[in-house]
């Protein structure tokens, strides 16, 4: 086998320092954030690849107290 293909294999597998056991990387974030969005019923668009999305923070009322 490759030498620096089984370097990466490697690098995959271990989560701590040195001395630590090798277990699989989860994507636990990855996950919560999929089950939010088939939760939320959150649909592919094909064709777009970046979304831009500005927030206002100011608030709507201009009532004086």
């Amino acid at each position: 086998m490759n030498q620096e293909k089984l370097a990466k294999l490697q690098a995959q597998v271990r989560i701590g320092g040195k001395g630590t056991a090798r277990r699989k990387k989860t994507a636990t974030a990855d996950d919560k954030k999929l089950q939010f969005l088939k939760k939320l019923g959150v649909n592919n668009i094909s064709g777009i690849e970046e979304v831009n999305m500005f927030n206002n923070n100011k608030p709507r009322n201009s009532d004086p107290l």
